[in-house]
Order: structure tokens, then C-alpha cells, then sequence
């Protein structure tokens, strides 16, 4: 090993001919053994910690309590509006709702398809499946759609 000094030999490290070693903070450079050990930055005055998995726990727990609240509500709403449109539909059929005025029926022909519509939905109501009542929904809507217009 040789001692290079002055100007090109890097100020009086101990070093290979030509290379001088350099020297870090906490440890030679290079140094094997001091691979992937870094320490953790602690967190500065001021900064919050990260949150660990109880606390993102408790918040994930809080916003499911808002999506089921929200789940509610949506399907509070659309049970409201499928209902009133079965029912407006039915007190039109029957001439109820209308100020005393026979309602415009649609031919017995459409009448008969719309009856074999209605009787051929396939729906499992003890599995409360959302295409369920997506197929309710548009049973209704072909229904409106079939009435004659001012309904």
C-alpha cells in the first residue's frame, strides 16, 4: 500500500496508487457491511407520525359507516320511485287518477305482450340482487314507454 500526499495524491489519505479513499459520515464508503442500514428518519417537531393499521382501521371503519349510510338512502329512493311508478301505472290502467276521463289504453294486442312481459320476468327476490331490480326497472319502463301518449 502507498501513502500519496501533496496536490494529486489526495491530502494524506492512506490509499491504492493513483485513487484516494474517500471518507463519510459514519462509516468508510463502500464498506459491505454497511449496505441497507440506514437508519430511520425519525419524524421532525411538528410532523405527525404516519398512521399505523389501527388507526387506518378505525378510519376505514368510519367511511364504511358513510357508504352504508349512503346505500340506504339510495335504495330508500329508488324503492320510492319503482313503487310510484307501478302504482301510477296500475291506477291508470284501472281509470283511477284521471278526472273523469276513460283512460286511452294502448290495443289488446300490446296489452297481451305487456301481460307476457310482466309474467315472464325472472327475478329471485330472497337473493336482493341489484339486476333484480334492474329488471323490474326496465319492465316499468317498457310498460310507460308502451302507453299511449298523455299519460
Amino acid at each position: 500500500m502507498t501513502v500519496t500526499t501533496g496536490a494529486g495524491g489526495g491530502g494524506g489519505r492512506l490509499g491504492v496508487p493513483g485513487r484516494a479513499l474517500a471518507m463519510g459520515r459514519g462509516g468508510r464508503q463502500g464498506d459491505p457491511s454497511a449496505k441497507g442500514k440506514r437508519r430511520k428518519a425519525s419524524p421532525k417537531r411538528g410532523q405527525a407520525k404516519k398512521p399505523g393499521a389501527p388507526e387506518l382501521a378505525a378510519e376505514l371503519s368510519v367511511e364504511l359507516a358513510n357508504v352504508r349510510s349512503l346505500l340506504k338512502e339510495s335504495s330508500e329512493n329508488l324503492m320510492t320511485r319503482l313503487d310510484g311508478q307501478l302504482v301510477g301505472l296500475m291506477q291508470y290502467l284501472n281509470g283511477k287518477g284521471v278526472a273523469e276521463e276513460k283512460p286511452l289504453l294502448p290495443p289488446p294486442g300490446a296489452l297481451s305482450e305487456m301481460i307476457a312481459r310482466a309474467k315472464a320476468i325472472k327475478v329471485k327476490p330472497h337473493k336482493g340482487r341489484v339486476k333484480d331490480l334492474g329488471r323490474i326497472e326496465d319492465l316499468l319502463d317498457c310498460l310507460a314507454a308502451g302507453m299511449p301518449p298523455g299519460e
